[in-house]
């Protein structure tokens, strides 16, 4: 974490690398399992290719989340991305909460799902917390 020049810690860019890196690692996984395996497929309340586009979009909004907080934003835009990011988590819990009343194997992409929804939401706290800068990163 930086000191911002308004005194709030601002999350660091490996920071927010690190958590992209694994929420998208983890959506691709689950997407790929979707794809491929019919209990994965039948656990998703979103169906196969449901959950295949959950997990494109929620990724792309990590990715922007990513993106602006470390460039640093602020708001409407700062609102609409974090919104758009909780948003995005509130499904992933959702399929979540599928995946392990489900049991079997899809409990354990539940568990990757949980974990890419803390990124997720890390990022999104990012985005609240980022201000722009003059100077640039």
């Amino acid at each position: 974490m930086a000191k911002s020049a308004t005194g709030i810690e601002r999350t660091s860019a490996f920071a927010l690398v690190l958590l992209f890196a694994t929420a998208v690692i983890e959506l691709f996984v689950v997407a790929m399992a979707s794809a491929g395996f019919d209990e994965v497929a039948d656990a998703s309340p979103f169906g196969r290719s449901g959950t295949i586009v959950v997990a494109a979009v929620a990724a792309g909004i990590a990715c922007v989340g990513a993106i602006l907080a470390w460039r640093g934003v602020s708001g409407a835009l700062r609102g609409i991305t974090a919104t758009l990011v909780f948003v995005a988590v509130g499904i992933i819990a959702v399929m979540v909460l599928f995946f392990v009343i489900a049991g079997g194997t899809p409990i354990i992409l539940g568990v990757l799902l949980a974990h890419a929804a803390v990124s997720l939401g890390m990022i999104g706290r990012a985005v609240l917390r980022s201000t722009p800068t003059r100077t640039g990163r």
